[in-house]
């Protein structure tokens, strides 16, 4: 039995070329919520609730509690597509938009604290969470 020491070091450099390729995700991050502006502070009172009567409708942490399992098989091809040469990117890219449509699903799914019948009143219908649209439009995601 020959062994290459050519083969070895190709071996070598695949193995480095992996690690080169998984280190462009150290560091990175996606968010997904609703970052800025008035809708940014109505989520904020949904998702904790106030002193002024709104109860927590915490559609953000049950987003994550409930997906948890869910995003870590979403992005594990992505991640054997890095250890295949790929980029890290593709793996931001999707997670990004998966974890915003999530969201956006959690709330249609509804099962929050129900509506005051003033509030139903006011809004015509028992949705929570959903008024005029726009903070549920304002979900998005970012790469930080």
């Amino acid at each position: 039995m020959n062994i290459s020491v050519e083969g070895s070091v190709e071996g070598d450099l695949g193995i480095e070329k992996m690690i080169t390729n998984l280190r462009e995700l150290d560091g990175k991050a996606v968010e997904a919520g609703v970052f800025g502006g008035f809708d940014q502070k109505k989520a904020m009172w949904q998702e904790y609730g106030t002193s002024r009567g709104i109860p927590s409708r915490p559609f953000l942490r049950n987003t994550l509690y409930e997906n948890e399992g869910r995003f870590a098989n979403y992005v594990a091809p992505f991640i054997t597509n890095i250890l295949n040469g790929g980029s890290a990117d593709g793996v931001i890219n999707a997670l990004g938009p998966f974890m915003q449509m999530s969201i956006q699903r959690t709330i249609a799914a509804g099962g929050f604290a129900p509506l005051a019948a003033s509030t139903i009143a006011k809004k015509g219908h028992s949705k929570q969470l959903i008024d005029s649209g726009s903070m549920y439009g304002s979900i998005d995601w970012r790469a930080v």
